[in-house]
């Protein structure tokens, strides 16, 4: 989707006016509205700033082909004489060019060395500066499946990767980034498993004044309430304890893209976004 209408959208699904949105990335509202009617267009790290105000990731805002792409690189395949990556049979592997990825091996060693060494490639294809072209690809491909398949890799250094618990009977919360052996009020605690909330729970989550703000509809008896609220994010994890009879919100400072959960003792845990 292009910029403007991807703007436009996400701004819209916030509930956030032109002059919200302004105020939270330092402009004016005309300037917001030169953007979403295409009349200019903002650099690589105002999108970045639009896309953490607006609760998304920045790749909805950075114009990027629809043609397949190399998935280390982000070049396009479609680009005049870009040759497939090979196995080391020489088979070709198709998610990968011929640049990144021979003979089963990948050419670089880590995600900087790769930008900077194609940084100078995007300045002559874009236009772009030294400082954009690194900001640009800094953004698109750390979401790229190689360096998604690196950052997994470590499990403890990825807080997407926490466990969340809760004991049934006093309704302690845990988390970690790893598997443990818990137990509480003599309950040995396994991770809780996530389900979708395929319509069990209505939620709404907005920005708002700097935060993300998650609102569900729930009755919240003393017999059938949350206990909890957690936004889940690559490098932060936060938990909100909710009780009783006490209205089913939660205020997180943003942090990026990040998923959010609810959790009740007769719900279990449901993915809300």
């Amino acid at each position: 989707m292009e910029f403007a209408k991807a703007l436009v959208k996400a701004r819209k699904e916030q509930g956030m006016t032109q002059e919200q949105l302004a105020a939270r990335v330092y402009v004016t509202r005309q300037a917001v509205s030169r953007w979403e009617t295409g009349e200019s267009t903002p650099g690589v790290d105002m999108r970045k700033l639009l896309a953490t105000s607006l609760g998304i990731p920045v790749t909805q805002l950075l114009d990027l082909p629809s043609d397949p792409v190399c998935q280390c690189c982000g070049t396009p395949f479609s680009v005049q004489d870009m040759p497939k990556g090979t196995e080391a049979d020489g088979t070709e592997n198709p998610d990968y060019c011929k640049w990144c990825y021979e003979d089963g091996r990948f050419t670089s060693s880590g995600l900087d060395e790769l930008i900077e060494r194609n940084a100078p490639y995007l300045m002559a294809a874009t236009g772009y500066t030294k400082d954009e072209a690194v900001s640009f690809l800094g953004a698109l491909l750390p979401n790229l499946k190689r360096w998604q398949e690196a950052k997994n890799e470590n499990r403890s250094g990825n807080a997407r990767r926490s466990m969340l618990y809760a004991c049934p009977d006093c309704g302690n919360v845990a988390w970690s980034m790893g598997r443990l052996s818990l137990s509480c009020c003599g309950n040995p605690l396994e991770p809780l498993v996530a389900r979708p909330a395929d319509g069990a729970l209505k939620a709404r989550v907005q920005v708002i004044d700097g935060s993300q703000v998650v609102t569900v509809e729930h009755p919240m008896t003393k017999d059938d309430h949350l206990s909890f609220i957690a936004a889940v994010g690559t490098d932060l994890v936060r938990i909100q304890r909710l009780y009783a009879q006490q209205e089913a919100l939660a205020r997180f400072p943003l942090q990026g893209p990040c998923k959010i959960f609810a959790y009740g003792s007769q719900l279990g845990l449901v993915e809300l976004s």
